[in-house]
């Protein structure tokens, strides 16, 4: 966790219109007199947004419902643990509980959009499969990261065997961009509570500036979705400890983790992201690849993804519920778990739901 740079030093900050700095302002007041851990979190997490939005659109909503608060902290705290719900954890792996974020629901403008969502909503396809042989050709059977091959391409005759013994051969796995889990077990059958989770997060990716109906449904395992990864690879983009930072070459990207990790990892400095067809098999969305890196990077300097981590450590251990309450947080954590784990699936997940 590390603590909002002060306006005068910020980079980002000198490029920000007056309006974004005046919000930005607010999140450095806010965290210099929160009284708590959890509210220093989240008002870390509203101006890291700000310096990290993944776009015009997001930098544009961020500043808004921020200014929308009226410099009222408990109201910004509100809004902060929304942001937690609905951006960070959804991307997050082991998800806990499905959360209440009608504070950020009750801004007028995002009411709308959330209603049209959920009567919009669709089952994701059960092509997950489908998804990651394409992916395979597409990638030329390696994962996009460490170059290693999918164990399956020995069986290629096109593929030169000296190459795999090369570069050795592993199992790969089908990541997602934006997790599938954002639509996994919707159905007409699911609980309000899914289907409101589900919409809401929808709703900021909207109120973000992305096409939400490009994910929706089967486009959820679209090529600009999806990418080949080995396990433990996947597991960091997964858990939001690596991300991809766009470089001035086009589908050229850095390989970004978090400092302490950098050496100890057998990862490359950068990689260029290529099509085995690029006219039927398009490459990876820029624009989600920017929205994944802006979640995973507002995570870690905020300490959103420590205290998500915390939650379900704790929940691991917690044997007896404290009698002074201080079990509230985690047991809230667990009650709502049970109703998410069930999109809490990983490659080999299947579609049980019955569709929309």
């Amino acid at each position: 966790m590390t603590a909002l740079p002060p306006a005068a030093e910020a980079t980002q900050i000198s490029d920000l219109e007056p309006n974004a700095l005046s919000a930005y302002n607010v999140c450095l007041a806010f965290e210099h007199d929160a009284k708590t851990e959890k509210d220093v979190v989240r008002a870390r997490l509203l101006g890291y947004l700000i310096l990290h939005a993944p776009s015009l659109d997001a930098l544009h909503e961020v500043v808004r419902v921020i200014h929308s608060c009226s410099d009222d902290y408990n109201t910004l705290s509100d809004l902060g643990e929304c942001f937690i719900n609905v951006f960070i954890r959804p991307f997050k792996k082991y998800k806990g509980r499905t959360p209440d974020y009608s504070e950020y629901s009750s801004h007028r403008s995002l009411i709308k959009d959330k209603m049209d969502l959920m009567t919009a909503i669709q089952e994701a396809s059960k092509d997950h499969k489908e998804a990651k042989i394409q992916a395979l050709i597409r990638d030329g059977f390696k994962c996009v990261v460490t170059g290693k091959y999918d164990i399956e391409a020995v069986r290629i005759p096109s593929i030169d065997k000296a190459e795999i013994r090369r570069v050795r051969a592993i199992h790969t796995e089908c990541a997602h961009i934006v997790p599938e889990s954002t639509f996994f077990d919707v159905s007409r059958t699911s609980s309000p509570e899914k289907k409101d989770y589900a919409a809401s997060l929808l709703a900021v990716l909207k109120r973000f500036g992305y096409d939400v109906e490009k994910l929706n449904d089967a486009k959820m395992h679209s090529l600009y979705n999806v990418m080949t990864m080995q396990k433990d690879v996947r597991e960091w983009f997964d858990r939001l400890e690596m991300w991809f930072e766009a470089t001035t070459v086009e589908n050229c990207y850095r390989v970004k983790t978090f400092d302490e990790f950098n050496e100890y990892l057998d990862i490359p400095a950068a990689v260029t992201l290529t099509s085995s067809n690029p006219t039927t098999l398009p490459l990876p969305s820029p624009e989600l690849l920017a929205l994944h890196a802006a979640c995973a990077k507002v995570a870690h300097l905020s300490g959103a993804g420590a205290y998500i981590d915390e939650l379900d450590g704790d929940l691991e251990d917690l044997d007896v519920l404290a009698d002074d309450g201080g079990s509230a947080d985690v047991l809230n954590h667990a009650l709502s778990r049970l109703m998410t784990d069930s999109v809490n699936v990983g490659a080999k997940c299947c579609y049980d739901a019955a569709p929309m």
